[in-house]
């Protein structure tokens, strides 16, 4: 026992690494493209969902213009949700463009942000966010610490958006500063505290519509694809939702089952935002190192931990990954 303990307290986070964080501001990374793409509640549903497809984003940070006030997130998943339960899954089945048929329906021509997004902000899309001077060591304990919190905004003194942390930047940021990280990068899988997360699973042959369902159900943002015995084959995303395109017209092959959705968006955005070719997973016996490498070269926020079968045992996440490093100072 105590030599468990003397071995786990050898894996460290170095102090420098936490003292950088407390002395880089938050609003110094750099937002994607450069620039911030924001909504505000008064905007048309239909434009904002082909801002976030032409944008790449899965969310939008939403502005009341007239209180110059930032009431929350809106992301691709709300707008879906809003389209099944207005028009059906039958009607969302036909080869058409679905914004056409959105601005026929009269009583529908207006809908805007307002009119779908959850007030006050819901626990799965929370809009915490960190005032412009404070630490990017602040942002990341909002992030590792809040539950649903997936990106945190940066707001200056007169609450005006200045910078949005992302996942992305994040692991980006961590995979730069590897070596600074300290011993903490060379801890085992194994030995993570959160490497026994359950996995939340939808098996191939369920549809894809199911699978997004029981994400919004169960309050996260992605899901182990698995066979009938239990073999990981891929992972379902909300982000996955830009397949449907930004005229709507693909809203059909949220029908299809999540293998044969999953093979169309790996074969049409492979090249466009680095989706591996196959699902991306490690083993207990595997480092920290290698699951932030991972994570960052595919641009996932989740990691899988599988067994000899391949069957998923354990995910990590991003906020599983902040959490090691800040309380293993």
């Amino acid at each position: 026992m105590a030599k468990r303990a003397r071995e786990e307290s050898s894996f460290r986070t170095n102090p420098e690494f936490i003292q950088l964080l407390l002395t880089t501001n938050a609003e110094s990374l750099v937002p994607p493209e450069g620039r911030i793409f924001i909504a505000q509640r008064t905007d048309k549903v239909v434009d904002v969902w082909k801002g976030l497809i032409k944008h790449n984003f899965s969310s939008v940070p939403v502005l009341q213009k007239t209180k110059n006030k930032y009431y929350g997130f809106i992301d691709m998943a709300d707008i879906v949700q809003f389209a099944v339960k207005t028009f059906g899954r039958e009607k969302l089945g036909q080869d058409v463009d679905f914004w056409q048929q959105f601005e026929k329906e009269e009583i529908l021509q207006q809908k805007t942000v307002n009119d779908i997004m959850v007030f006050p902000s819901s626990r799965r899309n929370p809009f915490h966010p960190v005032t412009k001077g404070y630490s990017l060591f602040s942002a990341m304990e909002l992030l590792a610490r809040e539950r649903g919190l997936h990106r945190v905004p940066v707001v200056d003194e007169n609450r005006q958006l200045v910078n949005l942390i992302t996942q992305s930047q994040l692991l980006r940021y961590l995979q730069s500063h590897m070596k600074e990280l300290g011993p903490i990068k060379d801890k085992p899988i194994a030995e993570m505290r959160y490497s026994q997360n359950p996995v939340l699973c939808v098996n191939q042959d369920e549809l894809a519509i199911t699978a997004f369902e029981k994400m919004m159900t169960e309050e996260v943002t992605g899901l182990a694809v698995v066979d009938s015995n239990g073999k990981i084959h891929d992972n379902i995303s909300m982000r996955d939702l830009k397949a449907i395109q930004s005229d709507g017209r693909m809203f059909w092959r949220l029908n299809q089952t999540c293998h044969n959705f999953l093979l169309k968006i790996r074969r049409e955005f492979a090249k466009e935002d680095g989706r591996p070719n196959s699902v991306v997973t490690v083993t207990t016996k595997d480092k920290l190192e290698t699951v932030i490498n991972q994570c960052a070269n595919h641009g996932i926020h989740r990691i899988y931990i599988v067994d000899e079968h391949k069957k998923p045992i354990g995910v990590i996440s991003l906020k599983d990954i902040l959490m090691e490093l800040i309380t293993s100072i």
